[in-house]
């Protein structure tokens, strides 16, 4: 997936868990410092800005994204809600035709599953 379409499934998820796009900032913060005991505000401030940028910028890399998704998919919240991310990820085994079939074919399921 792009930029775009990374971008659009993060926001539909965090619609299914009911969490804003600050608290995916914080849920990053405490993925990144587990062992913080005393959470330090300004810090997690800056990492709720983050994620709020990151989900607006065109420029956002896909990698950056991927691994919210990531996030998002391990949470227990999320798992609790009996969802799938359907996210291709290239293989290297396949022919660049059969790669991009089978990006095409997650891409039509991802419209499946968000409408």
């Amino acid at each position: 997936m792009g930029t775009i379409e990374l971008q659009k499934e993060i926001k539909r998820l965090l619609g299914k868990l009911k969490w804003s796009q600050k608290r995916l900032g914080r849920e990053l913060y405490y993925e990144k410092h587990p062992e913080e005991n005393d959470n330090d505000k300004k810090e997690m401030r800056r990492f709720e800005e983050k994620a709020k940028k990151d989900l607006l910028r065109k420029s956002t890399k896909p990698l950056v994204l991927e691994t919210y998704l990531e996030l998002i998919a391990a949470h227990h919240e999320f798992r609790n809600l009996d969802i799938v991310v359907p996210v291709y990820r290239k293989s290297g085994i396949l022919s660049a035709d059969m790669e991009k079939e089978m990006k095409e074919v997650s891409n039509y399921i991802s419209e499946l599953v968000s409408k």
